[in-house]
């Protein structure tokens, strides 16, 4: 009867597959950035105003997926005209929308996985979240699509060097002409640290959407 319900009303049809979607999509994502295999981001400037000296966004994904996850109940306690039920399920999404809160501004490292750890405790100016053992067992792992994914993430933040001839040419010429592109368009040089690039890349940003809006004036403006 409940099921039957929801799956003939459109409201409560229409927010289970919404908020299941972007639930399963949000977990994709974050599994995708923490088990292992692109590491890539690691290496992205914190947010403003972020507490933590390393990325923490996968993180932030994973806690908005979880936050929408507990919320799900609901739509079948309403369904079900349990109003206590309900109200008590928004309250205990309170719990995982505080840690979303946190990882806006700083995330535990007891609480990443086991190679993001590693790079923490080891980072420095130049270090790479691959470590060479790290690289030998992806190039001696048999092939898959997980593998390749790998090999192409240790070419962009170790170097093709490592990986050399593993990686299918080509394959990354999109992702270097796309940087050098973006590189030219915001004026950033080869001796700007990652701090330098993003305090850039910033101001740009600022100015362009000044710029933008000083048009918009305009052109409401003429005649």
């Amino acid at each position: 009867m409940l099921l039957r319900t929801i799956l003939t009303t459109p409201a409560y049809l229409g927010m289970l597959v919404l908020i299941g979607g972007a639930v399963a999509l949000l977990f994709y994502i974050a599994w995708r950035c923490l088990n292992g295999d692109t590491r890539t981001w690691a290496l992205l400037p914190p947010f403003p105003f972020q507490v933590s000296k390393h990325n923490t966004w996968p993180f932030m994904l994973l806690m908005i997926g979880v936050t929408l996850l507990t919320a799900l109940p609901s739509v079948f306690f309403e369904a079900a005209g349990m109003e206590g039920a309900r109200a008590a399920t928004w309250n205990v999404v309170l719990i995982p929308l505080a840690l979303v809160v946190l990882s806006f501004f700083w995330w535990p490292l007891a609480w990443t996985p086991r190679w993001f750890r590693d790079w923490a405790a080891r980072n420095r100016p130049g270090a790479t979240p691959w470590t060479l053992e790290e690289i030998e067992r992806v190039k001696a792992a048999p092939d898959s699509r997980r593998r390749n994914r790998a090999l192409k993430d240790i070419a962009r933040v170790a170097g093709e060097e490592h990986v050399e001839g593993m990686v299918p040419d080509g394959a990354l010429d999109k992702v270097h002409h796309h940087a050098q592109s973006l590189d030219e368009k915001h004026g950033i040089t080869e001796d700007m640290d990652a701090v330098q690039r993003a305090k850039v890349i910033k101001a740009n940003r600022a100015r362009w959407k000044e710029e933008k809006r000083q048009q918009k004036d305009a052109r409401r403006q003429k005649p």
